[in-house]
């Protein structure tokens, strides 16, 4: 996906040959780029013409009065800077109070969508503020959105960043905008994350965190995937939560069953299995999840355990298989958390489980490396639900379920 935005010259660079650029933002310039590709020979010639009659040098730069319009197109901005920026026009006819931050913001796919207070500081201990979370969903879009499709989302909004208290949102408020798509469950008409146009309307009103339930509208009930969540007593125990994903990883390829797996964001793992669709109910997933859990205990029953009472667990893992039923939710992949270092539900590819692996090291700034890298583990996700079956394990764990 392409942008494009209007900007003033700001600069050139005698050494290497880039052009400034910059948006007015309260009637101050704010540098966000240097461009240098798209043009012909002969629109650089021109403006460098113009540029140089029309500024004073510097150590090698030209500095330019705000006064050179031009159109951009571009991959992203990231960190306040527009990425793999292209020439297309010059634009004649336009002032550079024109050039605004708000429109830059407007073109990265808002649709009419401004963003309120783009430097609210949000997370205190990283310095993160509203702009900088809002450019990390740009990013991620692509990759958190089929995971929302379809399914009706429960939200964490924090209003205030972590400098107030947040709240959970079902119900799907009246001034919901008409791109909003929505669907009733019950008494609850719940939000429907189908376009990015809704994932950044609640990302404006500061939604931290997507939470999702296991089933999509159009599932008729069943399941879509089998979640385990893997539940250390804290984020100093994550060692737990690396044993038992392994362990477990064993477990599914002896059955055959690919597995992907997701750091929680908070301070456990949760290992996926993707499933076809309208295929399982959730009475047959349960057989299947309970049977696992049971199995893993007898393995490491020191480490793990099903109680789920907090104080029976005795400074065990919680190996979560109940929460897997209808209408219970799970946190999205790439959904960021609201903690104190504003973390991600980030999926890993497996070889990077090992056992110096922390769940701090999933930051909205190294997800977003990661993301740029071109890195998803969850790549293959969706292929992969035709090529499960549990139409061999299910009848060998029933005959032996008690």
């Amino acid at each position: 996906m392409k942008y494009t935005a209007s900007f003033t010259i700001t600069e050139y660079n005698l050494k290497n040959k880039l052009f400034s650029v910059g948006v007015a933002d309260n009637g101050i310039i704010k540098n966000v780029g240097q461009f240098s590709e798209g043009m012909t020979k002969e629109e650089n010639t021109a403006l460098l013409s113009i540029v140089q009659k029309n500024a004073r040098t510097e150590d090698k730069v030209i500095l330019v009065e705000p006064g050179i319009c031009v159109e951009l197109e571009f991959a992203s901005f990231q960190n306040e800077k527009i990425i793999q920026p292209v020439f297309v026009q010059f634009l004649f006819q336009k002032s550079w109070q024109e050039c605004t931050y708000e429109q830059l913001l407007q073109n990265i796919g808002l649709d009419k969508l401004s963003i309120t207070n783009p430097d609210k500081p949000l997370f205190p201990a990283n310095n993160i503020r509203k702009i900088d979370f809002i450019n990390y969903l740009t990013l991620a879009e692509e990759k958190i959105l089929p995971f929302l499709q379809n399914r009706l989302l429960t939200v964490i909004r924090f209003p205030h960043g972590l400098f107030g208290e947040s709240f959970y949102q079902k119900q799907c408020p009246d001034y919901a905008p008409a791109f909003v798509e929505t669907s009733w469950k019950e008494d609850i008409n719940y939000i429907i994350c189908n376009n990015k146009q809704t994932l950044f309307w609640l990302g404006n009103q500061l939604a931290f965190e997507f939470h999702i339930p296991f089933e999509t509208v159009l599932s008729d009930g069943m399941p879509s995937e089998i979640v385990f969540d893997l539940d250390p007593p804290s984020r100093d125990h994550f060692f737990m939560a690396i044993k038992a994903a392994q362990i477990l990883k064993q477990v599914l390829d002896g059955l055959k069953l690919i597995s992907f797996i997701k750091i929680s964001g908070n301070k456990g793992i949760q290992v996926y299995i993707p499933l076809p669709e309208k295929t399982y109910t959730y009475e047959e997933a349960r057989i299947f999840t309970e049977f696992i859990a049971n199995y893993m205990i007898t393995i490491e029953p020191e480490l793990f355990t099903i109680e789920r009472l907090k104080k029976n667990r005795h400074n065990r893992l919680y190996i979560d298989y109940i929460q897997h039923s209808e209408g219970k939710t799970i946190i999205a992949p790439y959904s960021v958390r609201g903690n104190e270092g504003g973390y991600v539900a980030c999926p890993i590819f497996w070889e990077e489980l090992t056992n110096n692996l922390s769940p701090k090291a999933f930051t909205m700034k190294s997800v977003s490396e990661r993301l740029k890298n071109g890195e998803d583990p969850f790549q293959s996700y969706f292929a992969t639900k035709e090529k499960q079956s549990l139409k061999e394990v299910l009848p060998f764990i029933q005959s032996n379920h008690t």
